[in-house]
């Protein structure tokens, strides 16, 4: 049979916490994050009182890339333009290279486990705040 390893509930909820409590440092930038299983389906998801419609999609295209993918979005978006290619050449419109998605792997790069993704500040302040997440993970 086969088996395979996937983010589930418990740890998405630790990682949003652990986010939301870094976002909750600077209350009035709020932030929308999201945590996807393997396959990108979304675990767990939370946003602070004022974040926009734009904020709550873009952290889950941003997380759904990071799973899907198998990579952070930052180095999806280097990795195109190395080869000269568009994201939009997948033909898969819920792809983002927006800085802020980041794939939880297991230790040593394999298999994908799922994916964090934040969205409402500066991209790399976004990626910071998924950083906090990954780490409560503990992996």
């Amino acid at each position: 049979m086969y088996q395979k390893e996937s983010l589930g509930l418990n740890e998405a909820k630790g990682a949003v916490e652990a986010m939301l409590q870094e976002a909750l440092k600077e209350p009035q930038r709020p932030v929308a994050m999201a945590v996807v299983d393997d396959q990108g389906q979304l675990i767990y998801y939370a946003r602070m009182d004022g974040a926009t419609l734009f904020n709550q999609v873009m952290a889950v295209r941003k997380v759904s890339t990071a799973a899907q993918v198998g990579i952070d979005t930052l180095t999806f978006r280097e990795a195109l333009k190395a080869m000269d290619i568009s994201f939009g050449d997948f033909g898969i419109i819920d792809l983002t290279v927006v800085q802020g998605g980041l794939s939880v792997v297991k230790p040593g790069g394999r298999p994908v486990l799922g994916g964090i993704g934040v969205s409402g500040r500066m991209a790399h302040e976004d990626e910071a705040i998924a950083r906090t997440g990954l780490e409560a993970l503990k992996l």
